[in-house]
């Protein structure tokens, strides 16, 4: 399908970027030596910048209160004690974590984020988690869609600012040109919070990243997920400012974790596949 080369041509030039940080600055970094790598905006303090209501990659403790946990969370932290500084995690919405990069606000960004040409423009990124998007629908409407094209007509919600929301407007652009009705997709700030609306019948289901997808379907008798609708050969990545003195620190941080298992163990201990956390060979990917 035409948006399966798109994503992963998109993937090919993230997986070169990323291998290629740049080592100018333009933020404002400590000495790099008492306060931790240079690059930082908060001397000996990493912050990470997370949207939630992602589970089991960022999300509270308690359901809406309590710590702030999850694969990507848990991973961050790993990579502040590599630095030898401590992790702040700082929450916010999901269309706003770029930015915050950008403003100084956010030293990373790890949070069900993928890896794509656009965000590679403005900032550097290392591919971390295997992934794709896949639709979750009432279980009555789940059962006759078989193709992309069968979800034209079906009120649908995404979390503004994603892949998947461009996704389905993608497909949904093609419902349109066959002469079908097309995807009505409406925005919401995490995806979970569109689940009282889809068993309400006000939406048939939801457009996320397989990873939520398995776990909603887990977690509600009356959701399904449907896979196989998109590919899945894309990314979740780590973000810092394009061009930072951090970018080399926290790669290289994270490609220990790689290379020492502490993200496949993280991912088995959050129900994620360890096999589908990243090599270090980023050009491989």
């Amino acid at each position: 399908m035409r948006h399966r080369a798109k994503i992963l041509a998109g993937i090919g030039a993230a997986a070169i970027l990323a291998a290629s940080l740049t080592a100018c600055s333009s933020d404002a970094p400590t000495d790099g030596t008492k306060g931790g790598p240079a690059g930082l905006h908060e001397a000996g303090v990493l912050n990470d910048c997370v949207a939630l209501s992602y589970e089991p990659l960022e999300y509270y403790e308690n359901g809406t209160s309590g710590k702030v946990i999850g694969w990507d969370v848990d991973a961050a932290r790993e990579v502040g004690k590599l630095l030898g500084v401590e992790t702040k995690v700082n929450v916010m919405d999901f269309d706003g974590l770029i930015p915050g990069l950008q403003s100084g606000k956010c030293d990373l960004v790890w949070s069900g984020a993928y890896v794509n040409e656009k965000r590679v423009q403005v900032a550097d990124a290392v591919p971390v988690l295997r992934t794709g998007t896949e639709v979750v629908l009432r279980s009555s409407v789940a059962g006759r869609v078989k193709d992309p094209l069968d979800l034209c007509g079906l009120r649908l919600a995404a979390q503004t600012g994603t892949e998947d929301e461009a996704h389905v407007k993608e497909v949904s652009d093609t419902c349109t040109a066959a002469g079908k009705k097309a995807i009505e997709v409406t925005g919401y700030p995490g995806s979970v919070d569109a689940v009282p609306a889809i068993r309400s019948g006000k939406l048939d289901g939801l457009a996320d990243t397989t990873v939520l997808a398995a776990t909603l379907a887990k977690k509600n008798d009356d959701l399904k997920a449907v896979p196989g609708l998109f590919p899945s050969s894309y990314w979740f990545g780590a973000f810092t400012n394009k061009g930072s003195k951090l970018s080399p620190e926290v790669e290289q941080a994270i490609h220990t974790l790689i290379e020492n298992g502490t993200l496949a163990k993280l991912a088995e201990k959050y129900g994620l596949n360890p096999d589908d956390v990243a090599k270090v060979d980023t050009k491989a990917l």
